[in-house]
């Protein structure tokens, strides 16, 4: 029978054993230490407000994207490469209730927190806002339908990539079908200087915040390129290895 270390913490100090105090105490740090590590945050700048929270170890491995049947892009040839060269671990977020919703204005100040540490950002040298792309699950209409951005960071030179999954499904019709022909044009032109900058469409000032600006988005998941993550990937593997 195993003993949780705040049981046999309060055991020691029952009976007055301090070497077994300090043992115990040094145990739930390492334990503390250890959850952080492996928790996901979606933040403001500066770590503050907590808009999300997942934990890495429940993320799911998912091979190249290949976009699906209910993205926008009908064929895989036309999902941006950033998603189809890439392996993916997935995690999924829950909306911190305290702050619930993001602001579009605010969606160009998040940080993303991988074990406390900044792992990248939703500034605009971080974000590609050519590839961002769309979908909606139209088995959800009406009265109300899922309509999920997708929006692809690379961090650190291309060395921390992510996607970053938004639910923005109460986005009133015109604007979001804007949204669609905004990603529609880039995803058939061959031009790069021709494309639009979608996330800019969506967290300018002088864009969509301006004419939405009670228009919120959740946070729905993050995607971390198995590459970027590897080394705790590989300790993941090794712990849910049968002993």
């Amino acid at each position: 029978m195993s003993i949780s270390p705040e049981l046999a913490l309060a055991a020691a100090a029952a009976i007055g054993d301090k070497a077994l105090q300090e043992q115990t105490k040094e145990l739930l740090e390492l334990r503390r230490q250890l959850a952080e590590s492996r928790k996901v945050e979606i933040t403001g700048s500066g770590g503050r407000p907590v808009y999300a929270r997942g934990q890495f170890e429940d993320g799911e491995y998912r091979d190249r994207d290949e976009g699906g049947s209910s993205t926008t892009a009908t064929t895989s040839s036309l999902i941006p490469l950033f998603y189809t060269s890439r392996s993916w671990w997935d995690v999924q977020l829950t909306i911190c209730e305290e702050n619930d919703h993001i602001s579009l204005i605010n969606l160009q100040h998040l940080e993303i927190r991988l074990g406390g540490i900044v792992y990248a950002t939703t500034s605009k040298d971080e974000v590609n806002g050519n590839d961002v792309i769309i979908s909606e699950d139209n088995n959800h209409r009406p009265p109300e339908s899922s309509r999920n951005v997708k929006i692809p960071i690379q961090s650190g030179g291309g060395c921390r990539n992510a996607t970053l999954t938004l639910d923005i499904s109460d986005m009133p019709e015109p604007p979001w079908k804007m949204l669609k022909s905004a990603i529609s044009y880039n995803q058939n032109e061959n031009n790069l200087d021709e494309l639009i900058d979608v996330f800019d469409i969506m967290s300018s000032s002088r864009q969509l915040p301006q004419r939405l600006p009670h228009q919120v988005a959740d946070i729905v998941s993050i995607s971390f390129d198995t590459n970027s993550v590897w080394t705790m990937l590989l300790c993941l593997m090794e712990r849910r290895k049968p002993t």
